[in-house]
């Protein structure tokens, strides 16, 4: 904000210097009334004492041609000063019938008259610096709240002065940003209270169920029924929480420089636990990349285990460098039957494919926002490896 502060100042001081110019130069150009000069005594001196040539002489008044205006102030018995070139001045005086020639003296410029620019045009700049300051000190501290508003929201009280000429705006600014805390923050609370409250009832069945199974009424369809309801529930919770956390956004996601065989090594001991029966392969250089590890680890979860549902063995995860443009790449392959046409609709939250009969329709939605905050986008076509899906995840390799 500073830099766009000197920039204006900048502009204002330059248009100032070419109006201020531009009016002198038309004054100059069209003003009818001569310029005026007067000597000082040391000059009248100094021409007297040099005494090369005569210091006055007289001539007809009709022999010299003067324009309306100076004739007419000859005639009223003023001296009218006139520059002769070469820094010299020529007085003129009438007597009767005669004009009088006085001259030449030297004639230095009047550096006052820049000084006086100058010292105009500095005093304007400080005015109008005056002026602006506060606004500037003002739209900074907006853009200050407005930058830390888009890490982490919070309640952003009343700070700026009534008198601000920017009070309505950031009043406007502050409101909203308030009311969208309040949104998230009721959000997050029923989020919790629906995960609480459903977990509740969850852990009593589990418990009944470890005392009065016995080994005949586990292997019972009925008993598998409830083992795998109980399972779907608390999955569903589990996304669920996911997802409240994912759209109340309540940790700012900072990329830093993550070494990817640390990385993959993290992230393979968590698929192996989610997935132990899909065959896995990864694809990486030996090298390090910008990126959240934590949150990048949640969106290719969800993206694994959404192509387990379709693949029919293996899932590849590949990533990529593109060096020209600076960005990374990770792209998830499975080697199932490929996408459906409804595959661009499948990001949106609470959305399922047709064949889904176990998503919740949150995992895309996921891994979007995940690449949202990386600066990035998902993109979901077909596999030229596997024949199958793949999800392709882009970001910036910058902090």
């Amino acid at each position: 904000m500073r830099l766009q502060m000197l920039r204006m100042v900048s502009v204002l001081a330059l248009a100032l210097v070419v109006v201020y110019s531009s009016v002198a130069a038309l004054y100059s150009l069209y003003s009818t009334a001569p310029q005026e000069y007067t000597i000082s005594a040391a000059q009248l001196a100094e021409a007297l004492e040099r005494g090369d040539a005569p210091l006055a002489q007289s001539y007809p008044a009709d022999a010299i041609h003067f324009s309306n205006v100076l004739r007419q102030r000859l005639n009223s018995g003023e001296v009218v000063g006139l520059d002769a070139g070469d820094g010299q001045i020529l007085f003129y005086h009438r007597s009767g019938n005669t004009v009088l020639e006085i001259g030449p003296f030297p004639h230095e410029p009047a550096h006052s008259v820049t000084q006086w620019r100058l010292l105009f045009i500095g005093a304007m700049l400080v005015v109008l610096l005056l002026l602006v300051w506060p606004m500037f000190s003002d739209l900074n501290r907006l853009q200050n709240q407005a930058i830390r508003f888009s890490k982490k929201p919070f309640h952003i009280p009343e700070q700026l002065s009534r008198r601000s000429p920017i009070f309505p705006l950031a009043e406007t600014f502050r409101r909203m940003a308030n009311i969208v805390t309040g949104h998230f923050q009721m959000n997050q609370d029923l989020a919790r209270t629906i995960a609480h409250e459903i977990r509740m009832p969850l852990a009593r069945i589990k418990f009944q169920q470890a005392l009065s199974a016995s080994d005949s009424e586990r292997e019972s369809e009925s008993a598998q029924v409830i083992d795998r309801a109980t399972r779907d529930i608390e999955q569903l919770v589990e996304k669920y929480l996911n997802f409240a956390q994912v759209e109340v956004h309540e940790q700012f996601l900072a990329r830093k420089l993550n070494e990817l065989e640390s990385f993959f090594a993290d992230l393979g001991s968590h698929l192996e636990h989610q997935c132990p029966t899909l065959e896995i392969a990864y694809y990486f250089p030996d090298e390090h990349a910008w990126l959240e590890p934590d949150s990048l680890t949640i969106a290719i979860q969800n993206l694994v285990v959404n192509a387990a549902k379709y693949a029919r063995d293996r899932v590849d995860i590949r990533f990529e460098f593109d060096s020209v443009k600076g960005y990374c790449s990770l792209a998830v392959e499975d080697n199932g039957p490929g996408l459906g046409g409804d595959a661009l609709e499948l990001t949106d939250a609470f959305t399922r494919s047709a064949t889904d009969d176990q998503g919740y329709g949150l995992g895309l939605y996921i891994v979007k926002k995940v690449m949202m905050w990386h600066e990035g986008e998902l993109r979901l076509d077909q596999s030229p490896n596997l024949g199958g899906t793949r999800a392709t995840l882009r970001w910036p390799n910058r902090a």
